[in-house]
């Protein structure tokens, strides 16, 4: 029953953040104006608030920053600039986090150290073949150059392209690109290995976040 009720909690949160993508694509492209855009213009702002009183250790730091985020966003109302402060409002987590994975991804791939990929596979599967060691660094590089990519098509979209083409990308095809990365590693896998042991993607993604927050444990140590 928990578990279940886990599941769905997970699968509820997934829907509103993508519905929630979805209305600020339409909010932007249609430059809707009112209660709807003043209320995409605060769910990013509700949302991580949330998650500062939840889980930040520094939460004065983080409701400073959101303090000065939310000041931001209403001066840019009030000099009629709401769109490209929603726009902003949008475009700048996106950023943050594919650079975050980026450098969580990259700073494995320095000689030496094991590939972040490599360490999730040996703590789903125990011992693994050099073979496999390989092909998940070269796995950990394929998602480095995917953000990277996500970062710099942004970038370049925002600057020199519409503001609806820039929206798309970042607010409609960010999760159908991620899936589409997952799904893509996948099916080469089992094709390319089809000996080697399986695991889910969910399976993948818990080993994932446990490796992850035993790494920054062990950085705040």
């Amino acid at each position: 029953m928990t578990r279940s009720a886990g599941a769905w909690g997970q699968a509820a949160a997934v829907a509103a953040f993508v519905s929630c993508q979805l209305l600020a694509h339409l909010a932007l492209v249609e430059e809707a104006g009112g209660a709807l855009r003043l209320a995409l213009l605060l769910m990013p702002l509700i949302a991580l608030t949330y998650w500062t009183l939840a889980h930040a250790t520094n939460k004065l730091a983080w409701l400073a920053v959101l303090i000065a985020a939310a000041v931001v966003t209403g001066a840019l109302e009030q000099a009629r600039a709401g769109t490209w402060g929603l726009a902003l409002l949008y475009g700048a987590p996106h950023a943050a986090a594919y650079l975050a994975l980026l450098w969580l991804f990259g700073r494995t791939l320095l000689r030496g150290r094991d590939a972040l990929v490599t360490r999730v596979a040996r703590r789903v599967h125990g011992a693994i073949t050099p073979e496999i060691e390989a092909y998940t660094r070269a796995v950990t590089l394929a998602w480095c150059l995917f953000f990277a990519g996500q970062v710099a098509v942004s970038a370049l979209l925002f600057a020199f392209a519409p503001l609806e083409a820039w929206s798309l990308f970042v607010n409609v095809l960010n999760v159908p690109l991620l899936v589409l990365m997952f799904g893509a590693e996948y099916l080469y896998r089992v094709t390319r290995y089809p000996n080697h042991p399986r695991t889910t993607i969910p399976g993948m993604l818990r080993a994932f976040a446990k490796d992850a927050s035993g790494t920054a444990s062990g950085a705040a140590r």
